[in-house]
């Protein structure tokens, strides 16, 4: 069986659902409006997400929420560190007492990892790793559109343009940040 993902926090508001939120859905909202709240299908709560009824509960945004005060409020079977020690030392312990399994961050995060690496990367020089790397690579797109074109008039004795398709012409424009990191899980993935 699955699971549903029925509440989401964020800084600014929570929301829920008890048949369930699409995380896809969730993440398009958030990109066009900025926010969660207003989400359709799902309605705003104050209840604390940490100490509500869940299996799994994802701490994921900010270091030592879960501490010494409220790990006894903490209903979760299951916890995985997504962000970076979400859990203090002392509320380890507690949570070790309730029989709470904790999947540490070193296992859950280590993605953050990879995209704190490109973050670094892009403040190098105040800007973003894209804007970095795109010269270079619209240059060598566009050195490989002409060796092919240079190919085919060879072999063929006459001119034939070579024009890129809409795909690859979207390509040379250059990757976005969120391209970026995806393009770097995927290979630290394989």
């Amino acid at each position: 069986s699955s699971g549903i993902n029925a509440e989401y926090g964020e800084w600014d508001g929570t929301i829920y659902n008890p048949s369930g939120i699409d995380p896809k859905e969730l993440e398009d909202w958030k990109l066009e409006h900025g926010t969660i709240r207003g989400f359709p299908g799902a309605t705003e709560t104050t209840e604390n997400l940490l100490e509500g009824e869940c299996d799994i509960l994802l701490p994921c945004a900010k270091e030592k929420v879960i501490t010494e005060e409220n790990a006894d409020r903490i209903k979760a079977k299951v916890i995985a560190e997504g962000a970076n020690g979400p859990i203090t030392p002392a509320a380890d312990e507690i949570l070790i007492k309730k029989n709470i399994l904790v999947v540490p961050d070193i296992y859950c995060n280590s993605g953050g990892v990879t995209v704190s690496y490109f973050e670094w990367l892009k403040n190098l020089n105040h800007v973003s790793y894209g804007r970095l790397t795109f010269k270079y690579e619209f240059d060598s797109n566009q050195h490989l559109l002409q060796s092919v074109q240079s190919s085919l008039e060879n072999r063929f004795s006459g001119k034939i343009p070579v024009t890129p398709t809409p795909e690859f012409e979207s390509a040379m424009g250059g990757a976005s940040e969120k391209d970026i990191v995806n393009s770097g899980l995927e290979y630290t993935m394989e």
